[in-house]
């Protein structure tokens, strides 16, 4: 079939006037048409297709279609027919409207060249929505309520909402930084995070300072480290204060188990360390500053001041101690060693010119060989605190004991030339040992040097510095921090802070041999030998304390003494309370 077809296209508004506001309109528009068959005008039922394109003849993509109408009617070669190619189409864009037709019934469509331009006609198609709107729309043409779905996405621009009557109803997100007029009275959920409250607003995992003025008056527990700088008044008696507090005189307790502390002011140090700890008072304190110090361990303990710092008080010192003579006439000759209970009220003394074990019952007073018949000459001599087992070592070297004071002996094993005990004389030492104690701490004193153990023996690390050369004697404290060391022919020397300084106790020379001490180091007493013109002897020594000891740049303590320092000014410090005996250096 040859034919051709003259078309031209009509978009009519199908039943409503040019005058017509806006409303969707559909997307269907009639096309009218002129078919000729052979060169004259067509007649009868004939099938379309038509289908868009964006070109002309020309090999090109299709854009919509096609759209088949079947039995359209042609009189006279005219026809006309709706074509609807769905929305979205019509955007502005040239399009070509491609035909293909057959008598109705028959098989195959031949397509009519050339294709149609569609092109603008006195009406637009009006879309169901307003996704293709070319140009502005007033919005005095919108009327009604705009559906939620129509409003949501993303808008770049400021939106104002100025009606107070607004209600936002759902989840907003953003930073909210530009929010004002926000009463915090409208939140009722959700978390403030710390950062968003002012610094005045006390936070419970956090340290608190406190600069104004507080009062706390109901049941309150402050429980760490808490710094209260400004004045403060709690009046309930049922505050409870757990933790550490420093300053202004209240002074907290910290344990420490070093050797060497740096003391802070109103600060107390419970010193655990079974050495010997140095706690150094502070450089800049102010007047009142208080510096607590309590003796846990059982090294001892010593404070020194800094350089223009001294601390003055009532203290033991072995410079201040007094000599009693207790030589007997009836035991003239080389004294070897002396021993004696706790309370020195009960001594042992051996030498050359003392047959057995010599015994005073009345601090050497008077004396008499212990009773038992031990008769060898001994040249060590040491007895337990009571003064009840006592040990000797004879002149050829054995070593006897006797459990009830002399009055009966048996001989142990081994051979020695010194001997020491324990406080309950439950076990004893050889090798130039010294001990008063548990035996924990000992001090040894060979070839002049002297080295301490604070392990029971296990290893002696510490070496004292000697106050002399050619120490022969050697009497120590319990816990060793306090010594008296002696030369044979020369002077006898005292220190109560293991050495570190140590005091001339005598002025003139004399045969030292032998020492002993107390636990406590109050006590102490020395055999002499004879040489000479030199008579021996058994000398008796007691610690005194003088009031107001002026200068002194460092004290000691033993363990479970303690002591409280205050600053008064011109770099001095004084003990306003005390435990044990303190000792001055």
């Amino acid at each position: 079939m040859r034919g051709k077809i003259i078309g031209w296209l009509f978009c009519v508004l199908a039943a409503f006037g040019a005058t017509e506001s806006l409303s969707a309109q559909g997307t269907t528009f009639t096309y009218q048409g002129q078919l000729n068959d052979g060169g004259s005008p067509a007649g009868g039922n004939y099938d379309f297709t038509f289908a868009l394109y964006n070109s002309t003849n020309l090999a090109a993509n299709i854009v919509a279609g096609p759209v088949t109408n079947s039995a359209v009617a042609v009189t006279n070669g005219l026809f006309t027919v709706p074509l609807n190619f769905g929305p979205g189409i019509f955007t502005g864009t040239n399009y070509w409207l491609e035909i293909a037709v057959r008598t109705n019934g028959t098989t195959s469509f031949f397509t009519l060249s050339p294709r149609q331009p569609l092109t603008p006609v006195p009406y637009a198609i009006f879309a169901s929505t307003a996704s293709n709107l070319l140009g502005s729309l007033p919005s005095t043409q919108l009327s009604g309520t705009l559906p939620s779905a129509q409003i949501s996405g993303t808008y770049a621009s400021a939106v104002t909402f100025s009606n107070s009557a607004n209600n936002f109803i759902g989840a907003f997100s953003g930073d909210g930084s530009s929010l004002s007029n926000l009463n915090a009275s409208q939140l009722t959920a959700g978390t403030v995070a710390d950062a968003r409250l002012t610094t005045n607003v006390a936070l419970l995992n956090t340290n608190q300072t406190f600069a104004g003025s507080n009062i706390f008056t109901g049941f309150n527990t402050f429980k760490g480290t808490n710094t209260f700088t400004g004045v403060n008044t709690f009046t309930n008696l049922g505050n409870s204060f757990s933790g550490s507090f420093f300053g202004n005189g209240l002074v907290g307790w910290i344990p420490t188990n070093g050797t060497a502390v740096q003391a802070q002011t109103d600060h107390g140090y419970m010193l655990t360390s079974s050495q010997l700890v140095t706690l150094t008072l502070p450089a800049s304190p102010n007047v009142g500053d208080i510096v607590r110090i309590s003796g846990a361990g059982a090294g001892g303990w010593q404070v020194k001041g800094n350089s223009g710092q001294s601390i003055f008080g009532n203290f033991a010192s072995y410079s201040n101690s007094y000599q009693v003579s207790l030589q007997n006439s009836t035991y003239y000759g080389n004294y070897n060693d002396v021993a004696a209970s706790v309370s020195g009220t009960l001594m042992y003394a051996v030498g050359s010119g003392i047959v057995g074990v010599s015994v005073s019952y009345d601090s050497g007073r008077t004396w008499s060989q212990v009773a038992g018949g031990f008769s060898l000459y001994c040249q060590s001599v040491a007895c337990s605190a009571n003064g009840r087992i006592v040990y000797a070592v004879s002149t050829a070297g054995a070593i006897w004991m006797s459990s009830n004071s002399g009055s009966t002996w048996s001989a142990l094993s081994g051979s020695t030339t010194t001997i020491a005990c324990t406080a309950d004389g439950s076990k004893y030492f050889t090798g130039g040992i010294a001990c008063s104690g548990n035996g924990n701490c000992l001090a040894k004193l060979v070839g002049g040097v002297i080295t301490i153990s604070t392990n029971g023996g296990s290893t002696f690390n510490v070496t004292v510095t000697a106050p002399a050369a050619g120490l022969t004697c050697l009497g120590v404290s319990s816990d060793c921090t306090r010594l008296v060391a002696g030369v044979y022919n020369g002077l006898l020397y005292g220190s109560a802070n293991v050495g570190a300084t140590w005091a001339t106790i005598t002025t003139t020379n004399q045969f030292l041999s032998g020492a002993w001490m107390s636990g406590d180091g109050s006590k102490f007493a020395t055999a002499l030998g004879t040489s000479g013109s030199t008579t021996g002897g058994i000398y008796n020594y007691a610690v005194s304390v003088l009031p107001d000891t002026l200068g002194t740049n460092s004290i000691t303590g033993s363990q479970s003494s303690a002591v409280e320092l205050q600053y008064i000014g011109n770099g001095q410090f004084v003990p306003v309370s005390s435990a044990g005996t303190i000792w001055a250096n």
